[in-house]
């Protein structure tokens, strides 16, 4: 007949394992806190840099949407992401100032995490609004994100608008259709003359 150890004992050993298994990450001979507040540091400053290309990319938008009235809801949309923008490198700014490479490894990680998946966020804002200006000049549908990477085997619809290497759609390709054939307005403004 097989003995079972008693409830005590294996609720002793699953608490050692787990205080002994969880405590481990972090380990200061690996510098670890050193590194993610440098990473917490390169971070806000990649946030700052969206923020500058966000800016750039509304007043392109605005430019665009004195011609034509139907952008002028999504240049709202654009505004209120920029607002979010600024109040989120605001705070993450604050907390980067707060922290150093001696701070603990939870604070740390917890903050970088959060840094990172607001960034995402708002990545995702933008795209997602840059695809409804897309179809917007364009009198279309909203272009779907593709959902894996482009491969030899896949064929892309001509006018399609990925950018080469990234799928994305920026700003300057989304308004290309308002602004016209630039070659044609070339020729048209010099007279045709070289």
């Amino acid at each position: 007949m097989t003995r079972f150890p008693s409830l005590t004992v294996v609720a002793l050993l699953a608490g050692t394992l787990l205080l002994a298994g969880c405590r481990t990450y972090g380990d200061a001979g690996y510098q670890s806190e050193q590194k993610i507040y440098d990473a917490i540091q390169q971070t806000v400053q990649q946030i700052e840099q969206d923020l500058g290309r966000a800016e750039s990319d509304l007043r392109r938008l605005e430019s665009t949407a004195d011609s034509m009235g139907t952008l002028r809801v999504l240049t709202e949309r654009y505004r209120t992401l920029i607002a979010t923008h600024q109040e989120a490198l605001a705070e993450h700014r604050e907390q980067a100032e707060q922290l150093s490479g001696e701070s603990s490894y939870r604070t740390l990680h917890r903050i970088y995490g959060a840094m990172i998946t607001d960034r995402r966020l708002l990545q995702r804002q933008y795209e997602r609004t840059t695809r409804q200006v897309w179809a917007t000049v364009r009198d279309t549908t909203v272009p779907r994100v593709p959902f894996r990477l482009e491969s030899s085997y896949m064929i892309t619809p001509v006018q399609f608008p990925l950018v080469e290497g990234t799928g994305r759609i920026t700003m300057a390709n989304a308004l290309q259709a308002a602004e016209g054939t630039p070659g044609l307005q070339m020729e048209e403004e010099t007279g045709g003359a070289e």
